[in-house]
């Protein structure tokens, strides 16, 4: 029912940044009613950033064009359903930010992502003239479907998220989309965001994945 998915985001050239972690590291960041989900005895957080071509609500245009990063850790819902809590959300236009951020029940940081125009792709996130974060990479190749049960699937290929009501109340999401396809990617990673939403980022390189578009329907949250 369209009513169940009042959201639809067009996603171009999607940059995923994922780090191991330590389960302890996400714990104090998830709510309490969440079990953190692991991967090759990790727990991860990612960051997704993403040009946003359109904001739609049941076919109205709600906002245009626009750079948006989303930061994610993976956890199991009360039944054992795998998904996603949105740990932090950066965005350089207030119609996007406001839009995505009354879904997941977050505020919306200071710090700004922007594409830069260079010979290669650069993602950055930048709180004034500092640069927190900065993704350069190359992407090309045929986009190919996600193996199951492959960790590209567990980072990537995630149909729910977790969030908490004003009274505290458990709330889940879905979210609603054709199968993730990822191109070959080369990418250097300088800095991190996990510090941004209160986990300790770890010394080794996060793991870089890329895809070049797709539309994503996004539910309002209600009670599990």
């Amino acid at each position: 029912m369209v009513a169940l998915r009042p959201l639809q985001v067009t996603l171009d050239d999607v940059c995923f940044c994922h780090w191991p972690v330590s389960e302890t590291a996400v714990r104090a960041a998830v709510p309490d009613w969440v079990t953190v989900d692991t991967a090759d005895g990790n727990a991860w957080v990612s960051a997704v950033a993403a040009t946003v071509d359109c904001v739609e609500t049941f076919g109205v245009e709600v906002a245009g064009s626009s750079e948006l990063l989303t930061v994610r850790t993976y956890v199991r819902g009360p039944t054992g359903q795998r998904g996603v809590c949105v740990l932090g959300l950066f965005g350089d236009d207030k119609r996007t930010t406001t839009a995505v951020s009354e879904l997941f029940r977050i505020t919306v940081g200071d710090a700004v992502p922007r594409t830069l125009s260079t010979a290669d792709r650069r993602r950055v996130l930048d709180a004034g003239e500092r640069r927190l974060f900065e993704c350069r990479y190359t992407a090309g190749g045929e986009p190919v479907a996600i193996p199951p049960d492959s960790l590209a699937s567990f980072l990537v290929d995630r149909q729910r998220y977790f969030t908490t009501g004003r009274f505290g109340t458990p709330l889940v999401g879905s979210v609603g989309h054709d199968p993730w396809r990822l191109d070959r990617v080369d990418a250097t990673v300088i800095g991190s965001v996990l510090s941004l939403v209160g986990v300790s980022a770890p010394n080794s390189d996060p793991l870089v994945h890329h895809s070049p578009a797709l539309r994503v329907s996004i539910a309002l949250p209600v009670p599990p």
